[in-house]
């Protein structure tokens, strides 16, 4: 047996435990009848951990069944009895053991003890819970349980999908708070997340308001700490600082209030603070003698890092759309193939059209928040280039819940959208089959394959070439995209002058941007002469575009416009700002400007 299956099994076997003897217990059953039934346990628990029933001995499985018996029995509460176990069975070293072998405990199973099941007490609290009606949890006297174990199961029941049981029982919980102290603290958070993944948030502030009243300064320092959250959200940071000063105030040595300064600091853009700050909190909390804070020091260090992995780490913990886009992408299953070939057409299979249908009746007019129940019910969603283009769309206009996490999520969406690109052409074949842009069925592979090459060009300059090669020359070979100036200069760059040629060969008397990309191809490759009747030519035809490279410094021209006009200033100057460098650094800048006939050309003659 593999060790996930391994675990899998071991986690159902300690569920179906939990479950039967909370059954068994609350109906009465004595520790004697308990205790026979745990020994028709043991042969399952020994399969699963791979040691054959035959070659157990009596005493072992005895020990095994006893021992067991006597850790459940012990830990499952009891409602009715403030939520403590019922008789607890705590036998005395030199007493019987409760086996009925005659010998004294420490004798018998004592010395032979039993596997951990793995602390089920949550487990056993959640199989308890389970046996009332949700309305019914109101009703239990829960301050009694520990509210940390109710936190637990609330997670767990969560985790089973359970979520408005999740509510009904913290709800209930907090009907007592003015009973309640900071051991509530991790269950007020999970209320929280649990009004978050509603939608509800009319009862979250009514919530906080309430926890702000709590006689507990932990409960009220924990309110405040969401308050300075939901205002920093809504770009009210006089208001979000006030809530962290008084959050601080109740509670100053709080570690988790570095994590929030932080947050807020870079919220205000106001980045160099924010390192400062989080060097004072690492430095801080690295001297505690009590507590070891290394993750939380390291999660201070990946919120000041530029580094689109370490936001992608730190996403979700935060709050809104985007970090639960976030963790929604965490569980999401591999990519594979819904889609099959109508001729030169990728066409989705039936279940995923219907379901990009229902997807584009709820994305007009809607935003991310507003797709997210969609995405989370339905799985076969991030299967769909469509859906998953609109995304990367979509996170261009949504606000950043920690700084960078747009950008972040956007390059882990286009990253998935690439493995499922390779996965579907090589399920049909496709990889050499031309998927003409005239093809609307086509057009959401080829977007999001396009914005993969672009966004990823620096970082992943190989990875982003091969894609648009694959656009170019394959794919959609009439280009409706623009690709081919991009594969042109990314050709240059990377030192592959004679393709960029060949590529520019491809369009002749084409646009600006190509024209002078064959230009740098030329050049690149060594061939002088042509580079200089191909830049005549360029200059002639589109003059504004030189003037903008060759000037000392470029004006920025008015850019409100609908996108790129040709032939205007807006032109010369994207192409200055997407390829003056490349320009430059392979010398095709100075090379032109000691031509003697473009020196009296628009624009001052480049230096070196």
């Amino acid at each position: 047996m593999s060790t996930d299956k391994r675990e899998q099994a071991w986690e159902a076997f300690t569920m179906m435990l939990c479950h039967q003897s909370v059954r068994r217990i609350l109906a009465g059953e004595s520790f004697t009848a308990f205790r026979a039934w745990m020994l028709e346990m043991v042969d399952p628990l020994l399969a699963i951990m791979e040691v054959a029933p035959v070659s157990a001995s009596e005493p072992l499985r005895n020990a095994m069944a006893t021992e067991l018996a006597i850790n459940v029995w012990n830990a499952v509460p009891i409602p009715e009895n403030r939520f403590r176990p019922r008789s607890p069975v705590k036998p005395e070293r030199n007493a019987p053991c409760p086996c009925g072998s005659g010998r004294k405990y420490k004798q018998c199973c004592a010395a032979l003890g039993a596997p951990d099941l793995g602390a089920p007490e949550a487990m056993l609290l959640a199989s308890v819970l389970k046996t009332y009606p949700r309305k019914g949890l109101r009703e239990l006297p829960l301050y009694d349980a520990d509210p940390r174990l109710l936190a637990e199961v609330a997670l767990l029941w969560e985790s089973w999908g359970q979520d408005k049981d999740a509510l009904a029982l913290l709800e209930g919980l907090f009907e007592y708070l003015p009973k309640l102290d900071r051991r509530a603290e991790a269950a007020a958070d999970q209320l929280l997340d649990c009004y978050r993944k509603a939608h509800a948030p009319r009862k979250r502030q009514r919530f906080i308001d309430a926890l702000k009243a709590s006689a507990d300064r932990t409960l009220s320092a924990c309110a405040w700490q969401r308050q300075a959250t939901i205002d920093s959200d809504r770009g009210d940071y006089p208001a979000a600082w006030r809530a962290f000063r008084e959050a601080q105030r109740l509670v100053p040595n709080e570690p988790a209030l570095s994590h929030l300064e932080i947050l807020l600091l870079l919220g205000e853009g106001r980045r160099e603070e924010a390192r400062a700050r989080a060097q004072f909190w690492a430095a801080k909390l690295a001297r505690d003698p009590k507590y070891d804070h290394s993750e939380l020091i390291g999660v201070l260090r990946d919120l000041v890092s530029d580094s689109g992995e370490s936001m992608l780490r730190l996403l979700p913990m935060a709050e809104g759309p985007q970090a639960e886009l976030g963790r929604l992408l965490e569980r999401c299953p591999p990519v594979a193939c819904a889609y099959h070939r109508d001729g030169s057409e990728l066409v989705p299979d039936t279940a995923l059209q219907a379901l990009e249908q229902r997807w584009c009746a709820q994305a007009m007019g809607g935003g991310l928040a507003d797709w997210l129940p969609l995405l989370g019910k339905e799985p076969l969603a991030l299967q769909s280039f469509l859906v998953l283009g609109d995304l990367v769309e979509e996170l261009h206009h949504e606000p950043d819940v920690l700084p960078g996490s747009s950008e972040a999520l956007g390059r882990l969406l286009l990253e998935r959208g690439e493995r499922l690109r390779n996965c579907v052409l090589e399920t049909l074949q496709a990889q050499e089959t031309e998927l003409p842009w005239g093809f609307h069925g086509n057009r959401p592979l080829l977007r999001l394959a396009g914005d993969y090459a672009l966004e990823m060009a620096r970082a992943q300059p190989q990875k982003a070439l091969e894609v648009m090669r694959w656009l170019v020359l394959t794919a959609n070979p009439y280009d409706n995209q623009g690709m081919r100036e991009y594969l042109i200069h990314d050709l240059v760059r990377l030192g592959q002058a004679d393709e960029a040629v060949a590529v520019a060969a491809r369009y002749p008397d084409d646009f600006a941007f190509v024209e002078y990309g064959r230009v740098l191809a030329l050049f690149a490759s060594g061939r002088l002469a042509e580079a200089e009747t191909a830049l005549r030519q360029a200059v002639a035809s589109f003059p504004k575009v030189w003037k903008a490279l060759v000037a000392a410094r470029a004006r920025r021209p008015d850019l409100s416009g609908p996108g790129i006009v040709v032939g205007s200033d807006n032109e010369g100057w994207h192409y200055r700002d997407e390829h003056f460098e490349l320009w430059r650094d392979s010398g095709a800048l100075h090379w032109a400007g000691q031509l003697p006939a473009l020196r009296g050309a628009p624009g001052k003659r480049p230096g070196k």
